[in-house]
């Protein structure tokens, strides 16, 4: 059982209905690893999907299509519904379908990060970007956004726009578009820059909370004892259990967690910041006493 979708690199350097291989074979290969990075979110242990080029090349575009027939009934399985619904449940993330995949995503967010993200539900996720109506986008979606490796292959997909003189990039579905990006649109699926020298570390410790947030993506306040620190929370189970108003808190509680430290080199000066990645235990503080 296989897949067929079409990618299209059209402009200038496609005029005489040929394709330079310097430009061709690096969007393939990108292609491949992105289709690497999007399984595990259907499966962590799917990971045998691989993505071959059909021989008849057509002007203008060529066409690719996905083969998991070794693990088709695993598809099926998962989602328990018919055979179209599995396929949906992946072409979706990625954006063939036509619905919020992860490209569609990224040209949404036009190179922003978003002023807020709700985590609805487990397998839903509300977007806000400021001035704009939220919308709702699987979490997977988000997720995949969020992967340094998928968003590296999604640049290097659409990289022929942006230094090799292409003007357009489709991805078809069944005769139809699923996806257009021009020339101007091209930049907002860059993959964020990594700092130089970047090194980072983990430990179990504990913090205090000092000041919570309840926005999605605002640092929280704690304090590990010696000094207060601004931390992010990364820990997406822990921010949708504060977002659905399962988490109380008060003043001295403390987080068991772990801290991960991630340090880089910026015009020559060392740059530190935290975030939780896990946190493992909420431990309430004492409870205030009430005056006679």
């Amino acid at each position: 059982m296989s897949i067929s979708f079409s990618i299209v690199y059209d402009g200038p350097p496609v005029s005489e209905g040929t394709i330079d291989a310097r430009d061709l074979a690096p969007a393939l290969l990108a292609f491949a690893d992105l289709v690497d990075e999007a399984a595990p979110l259907i499966d962590p242990s799917l990971h045998q999907l691989s993505l071959r080029v059909r021989p008849d090349f057509r002007e203008g575009s060529f066409e690719i299509y996905l083969e998991v027939a070794n693990l088709y009934s695993k598809f099926v399985g998962l989602f328990g519904g018919t055979d179209a619904q599995a396929w949906a449940s992946f072409i979706q993330i990625i954006g063939f379908s036509g619905a919020i995949g992860v490209f569609q995503f990224l040209k949404r967010a036009k190179g922003r990060k978003p002023s807020k993200v709700t985590f609805e539900r487990q397998e839903k996720v509300t977007i806000t970007f400021e001035g704009e109506d939220q919308f709702d986008v699987d979490s997977r979606v988000w997720q995949l956004s969020q992967n340094s490796q998928a968003r590296k292959a999604i640049e290097k997909v659409v990289s022929p726009l942006m230094d090799r003189g292409f003007d357009l990039f489709k991805i078809k579905k069944d005769g139809k578009d699923s996806l257009t990006v021009n020339e101007t649109e091209a930049t907002y699926f860059k993959a964020p820059i990594e700092h130089e020298s970047e090194t980072t570390s983990e430990v179990n410790t504990r913090v205090v909370i000092v000041a919570p947030s309840f926005n999605l993506g605002n640092k929280w306040r704690v304090s590990d004892g010696g000094r207060t620190l601004y931390v992010a929370i990364k820990d997406q189970e822990f921010e949708r259990s504060v977002q659905q108003g399962a988490e109380a808190f008060r003043k001295g509680d403390i987080l068991h967690v772990t801290m991960q430290t991630t340090q880089w080199l910026e015009g020559g000066k060392l740059c530190t910041e935290y975030a939780i990645s896990k946190v493992h235990r909420h431990e309430q503080g004492p409870k205030q006493q009430k005056l006679p």
